[in-house]
Order: structure tokens, then sequence, then C-alpha cells
């Protein structure tokens, strides 16, 4: 985290920037308050969440007390970065039909683009998706942890927040495609857009999805 911390600073520095990181240790996510996060009083707020949001949904008291908890900081944007696949369906066959054409786009996209040997490989392929994919589909009740739903999904829920979904700028289009270029495997990675959203895919197949949200700024 420090390391995290200081990259950050650095990069801030750059752009002449007043930055501080401040570590925020839960629990649960769900007990988040405005009070833990120190903000200072006219700061700008933006907040980003990557695949936290899929890890409540299982739980919508608690996916709701940490939106409301967002609201009330009023940050002037929101980019959130979620699985872009439907593992919360009740019926059984939907659940590992899904999960069994995301898992496969997944472990063709590392069989071409890490070696075999890699660890960071190993731990993608048996904790990640081993145990994910017995959880998704094997799970049921508090034990299915992991419920992850597609963009319309979410853009319904932060509606109910008063969100609306911000365009992505061409700069950003054209960064995510500088980004994938960098690899060798690049040309079966595909880069499209939702409506607003960004959605990254392997051989055509969806794998995440990135979207910006605003709230109202005073």
């Amino acid at each position: 985290m420090e390391e995290t911390a200081q990259r950050l600073v650095d990069f801030a520095r750059t752009m002449a920037l007043s930055f501080s990181f401040n570590l925020v240790m839960l629990d649960d996510f769900a007990d988040l308050k405005e009070d833990t996060l120190a903000v200072e009083p006219g700061e700008t707020v933006a907040v980003l969440s990557e695949y936290l949001l899929t890890t409540l949904v299982a739980h919508s008291d608690k996916l709701d007390r940490v939106m409301k908890t967002i609201a009330t900081l009023n940050p002037c944007v929101m980019v959130v970065t979620e699985v872009e696949s439907n593992h919360n369906s009740p019926v059984l066959i939907n659940r590992f039909v899904e999960s069994l054409f995301y898992a496969s786009a997944y472990f063709d996209c590392l069989e071409a683009c890490m070696d075999r040997d890699s660890p960071h490989r190993r731990f993608v392929e048996l904790t990640v998706f081993g145990e994910g994919s017995r959880i998704i589909v094997a799970a049921e009740g508090e034990e299915r942890a992991f419920r992850s739903v597609k963009m319309e999904v979410w853009r319904a829920y932060f509606r109910r927040f008063g969100m609306e979904e911000a365009d992505l700028s061409l700069s950003c289009l054209y960064q995510a495609e500088l980004v994938t270029k960098k690899f060798t495997c690049w040309r079966h990675c595909t880069i499209g857009v939702d409506g607003k959203s960004l959605i990254v895919g392997w051989k055509g197949t969806p794998i995440h999805s990135v979207t910006a949200w605003k709230f109202n700024c005073e």
C-alpha cells in the first residue's frame, strides 16, 4: 500500500495536483461511513469502484448502504469497472452456461497472453476461476457470494440514486486501444461501446465493463 500511495503521489505531482493518500481498513465494506473518509470541506471527490459492487449484489441492503454513503460524499464522478456477465440467475443451467462462456473466453485469453508456468496465471486459474466457478454454479443462498450482473442491471440500479451515465471521451477510447496494443495478443482483444460504457472483451465475448457516472455537484 505504501508503494501504491507513493506512485499516486508522484503521479499527482506531475500534474500539479494537491494529493494525499489515506488508507481506510474495514472488515466489511458495508460499514463504510462518510466520517471514516476524512473528506475536507470544499474538496472535489471522485470515486473509483473496481469489482467491488459485485461482491454486494447478494446483500442488497449492504449495497444500498454503500451507495447511499457514496452519494452523501457528493462525488462529481464515479468510475465503475465490473464483470460483464450475468452470474446472478436463480436457474442453475443459466448460471452454468453463462459461467462456461465467460470462463472459456478468459482461459483462452490466459493461454494466449501468459506463460503456463506464470504464478499469476496459476492464481487466476485456481483461485479466481476455480473457486469462483464452483461458487457461481454449485453454491446457493449465502454461500453464493459472487453474483455479477450485466450493465443494463447496473444502469437501472444507479438511476435510483439520481446518477447519470457520462460520455467517455474519444481520448479514453484511444488510450484503451493503445494499452491493448502493448501486448502481443492484442488482436484478439475487443474494445467496444455499449451506450456510453466501454466493453472490453476477448474474441467478441464481453469480459469487463467500464462506465463513468455523474452526480450533481453543488
